[in-house]
């Protein structure tokens, strides 16, 4: 807060050191003009810049309120209403404010106001700061994207970097879990049938590449059962989970791991001992409108809760819009008892998928707006 504080002021401070540089000039070539009679009256100097002052600032306003996305009838709207704020303020420093501050300028010889001149003359004044306004909106937006793709590449490099660090020999870790299966089963089919699961669950985390190509939604599936069986064997087969799929996910494909990360948000975090009020997740697949819909609900844990980084979300909103761009919706909605989330995902089908627009999908607009149904079915 108090970095962005400091560099509001930097940015506020850079700006009137800007425009006192430009009236400075203004000055300088007033005298260079007419030296002999050249006079500084700064009220003078300020005024005469203020419509123009205005004019950039109400335009880069407008600039980006309006223009990314852009939204054509409140902007005409606003530029006009920027062109009419123009006109007043040069309608009252040229008849009352001059007329203050330098009395020299008040010619002996009244000149008759012709308000077709006054309009063209102000329109070019607009016009030429208005697109001021324009050069310095695109390069601060420039600015903005050339840091967003630093930020961007660092983390990527953190990324890998910590992905590397995590390859802990996994054929080393794959031949292990081997002779430990092999060790118990003798002794215990349930203990070899949770070190063999364990062993298909690092095996598939372990195979998915970094950079979000995707996979088979039916690998998604096999590892979240997978998933959701060791869980069991950890709890004594207690916990109170229903997982439904709806749909034929046949040629299916997601970026891997986001279904798995929502399942272990609510395995986590959520109460799933309850019999009366079981975590519920629900999988669709709609092949005629090719997305997948995602839809999660369960009760908040009461008593000590597992250690989390709290990154698990955040970088699955990252990842979603890296990859889908627009086509996806996330929706969560948590209360201080419970915890629903929805997840719908377009483009599944890749090269046979259809580009969804606003009249089909209304939802890729405002996906804010979606809000998920529950309790779930």
């Amino acid at each position: 807060m108090i970095s962005l504080l400091n560099k509001n002021r930097l940015i506020i401070t850079y700006h009137i050191l800007f425009w006192l540089s430009y009236m400075t000039l203004g000055a300088l070539m007033d005298f260079a003009r007419n030296p002999m009679h050249f006079s500084i009256n700064i009220p003078d100097m300020f005024f005469t810049q203020l419509p123009n002052m205005a004019v950039f600032y109400s335009c880069l306003a407008i600039y980006n309120k309006f223009l990314q996305p852009l939204k054509i009838a409140f902007f005409v709207i606003f530029i006009l209403g920027a062109y009419g704020l123009s006109l007043s303020l040069w309608l009252l420093n040229t008849h009352i404010i001059s007329a203050l501050v330098h009395p020299n300028k008040i010619r002996s010889v009244k000149i008759p106001f012709n308000w077709t001149r006054f309009c063209v003359e102000v329109l070019w004044l607009f016009v030429i700061y208005a697109f001021f306004a324009f050069g310095y909106y695109y390069f601060r937006k420039s600015l903005r994207n050339e840091q967003r793709v630093r930020i961007i590449e660092k983390e990527k490099h953190r990324a890998e970097y910590a992905f590397l660090r995590a390859q802990i020999n996994p054929h080393f870790l794959n031949n292990t879990l081997s002779f430990f299966y092999a060790k118990s089963l003798p002794l215990s089919s349930e203990l070899a049938d949770g070190i063999l699961t364990l062993s298909e669950i690092m095996h598939y985390s372990l195979a998915q590449d970094r950079d979000d190509q995707t996979t088979l939604v039916d690998e998604e599936i096999a590892h979240i059962n997978n998933v959701i069986n060791i869980n069991q064997l950890r709890f004594n087969h207690e916990l109170q989970i229903s997982f439904e799929v709806q749909g034929s996910t046949k040629n299916a494909r997601i970026i891997p791991l986001i279904l798995i990360t929502i399942v272990e948000n609510v395995l986590k975090h959520g109460n799933c001992t309850d019999e009366s009020n079981p975590a519920k997740i629900h999988l669709e697949v709609n092949q005629d409108k090719g997305y997948l819909q995602l839809k999660t609900y369960n009760i908040k844990k009461k008593g000590p809760k597992e250690l989390s980084s709290g990154i698990g979300m955040e970088n699955i909103r990252k990842r979603l819009s890296h990859c889908y761009g627009e086509n996806y919706v996330l929706s969560i909605n948590e209360t201080e008892t419970d915890y629903a989330l929805e997840m719908i995902l377009y483009q599944i089908y890749h090269k046979e998928a259809t580009i969804y627009n606003a009249n089909t999908h209304p939802t890729l607009l405002n996906p804010a707006n979606i809000k998920p149904q529950y309790p779930l079915p």
